[in-house]
């Protein structure tokens, strides 16, 4: 079964074989957000976990990380290089998210990520998928909101250098941009506010992307 439109999941399947010779480096620019986020054992879900460098760093900041990845393929180079994961990756994709690891989180998450996936999610779907990233955090006393110390950390890619064509980027992949503004107002009846909002261009020069990063808290 494919969780991903053919040609986004036959970039990423390449990209994994790129990585099984030339490797991430080892920490991301969401990482140490997610360190400064989270205290020491929060348990966390990372959506859209990709080759799974950050469930390993998050494990080895202590945390109680979990990922779900749609790739196959990606899931198998997360496993290869890092074999701690195995129990801690599954199969999954928005929005049909399901409830992944309700065995060892049956209340919900602390914390939720989701960094360099929603721009593959369409804009009909938009809602959906942001319902069901809320859906993975514990919740309040109502069990309408998340709860008040829960915390989700969402990076977008908006691309600005004109490449996108009948929305798919120059590696074929599903791509919309997704304004935060639009992101931040749909989560907002769901419990969480937004409480920072970042802005790098720090590859706008060499990819023409700029990356927004969202923190929002219930």
């Amino acid at each position: 079964m494919r969780l991903m439109d053919p040609r986004t999941d036959d970039f990423y399947r390449r990209y994994a074989e790129h990585l099984a010779l030339q490797p991430e480096s080892p920490r991301s620019a969401m990482l140490p957000v997610v360190e400064a986020a989270m205290a020491p054992g929060s348990r966390v879900l990372d959506v859209g976990a990709g080759a799974g460098r950050d469930v390993a760093g998050m494990l080895a900041a202590g945390l109680d990380a979990y990922g779900v990845e749609p790739s196959a393929a990606m899931r198998a180079r997360a496993l290869a290089q890092f074999p701690d994961l195995h129990g801690r990756l599954c199969e999954g994709a928005l929005p049909d998210l399901g409830r992944p690891f309700a065995d060892v989180a049956p209340d919900g998450f602390d914390g939720v990520v989701c960094s360099a996936v929603l721009m593959h999610v369409g804009e009909d779907t938009l809602p959906g998928a942001l319902a069901a990233l809320a859906g993975m955090l514990r919740r309040s006393t109502d069990d309408r909101h998340a709860a008040p110390d829960t915390v989700m950390l969402l990076s977008l890619p908006e691309q600005l250098d004109g490449s996108l064509a009948e929305g798919r980027d120059i590696g074929g992949r599903r791509f919309v941009n997704h304004a935060p503004e639009r992101v931040a107002t749909l989560l907002a009846p769901m419990g969480l506010s937004l409480a920072a909002h970042a802005v790098s261009d720090a590859v706008l020069s060499t990819t023409g992307t700029r990356w927004h990063l969202l923190t929002l808290r219930a």
